[in-house]
């Protein structure tokens, strides 16, 4: 299936920012404002431009979403400032409709990270156990990865309806 020209571009920078943001958290332990703030402001212009207010609304409502479902774990000491920023910068990328689909698979590379962390602890030895803080920008960039390779063979984000449960 071909992509537009707006899916083209914004995959494309949502793909280098969380690339980018992954391996600068591994190497440093955080990931910098520039790569966050810049790619959000980028794809909130570009939905926008391509789409008009009904991009620029999905692309906005996106952004809230990724922020809010990090946020939570942010508060609680687990995850960093940066990797709420990712988040949302990927959720200004995909959109909210992806929202789901992002979280469900970055919530599967993270538990896989945690569970090949704690195989690294207790081989290598290491007192670096207790009170260590997650790098999750990996996760969230394969969580990403894994949304748009999903579009990219065609299927739709998974999505929640809720009157499926009632």
């Amino acid at each position: 299936m071909p992509l537009d020209l707006e899916t083209a571009l914004t995959f494309s920078l949502t793909a280098i920012a969380c690339l980018a943001g992954a391996i600068i958290d591994v190497r440093t332990r955080r990931i910098p404002n520039w790569i966050t703030f810049s790619a959000i402001v980028v794809l909130l212009v570009l939905h926008g431009g391509f789409s008009g207010l009904p991009g620029l609304k999905e692309s906005a409502l996106g952004l809230t979403g990724g922020f809010l479902v990090m946020l939570i774990p942010h508060l609680f000491g687990v995850l960093g400032a940066g990797d709420v920023k990712l988040m949302a910068a990927v959720g200004a990328g995909l959109g909210s409709s992806s929202l789901v689909t992002v979280v469900l698979f970055t919530s599967l590379a993270g538990g896989l990270q945690i569970v090949l962390w704690m195989a690294w602890v207790y081989v290598a030895g290491s007192g670096k156990g207790r009170g260590y803080r997650i790098c999750y920008g990996p996760a969230i960039a394969a969580g990403a990865m894994a949304a748009m390779a999903l579009v990219l063979a065609g299927e739709p984000y998974l999505s929640v309806v809720l009157s499926d449960f009632f």
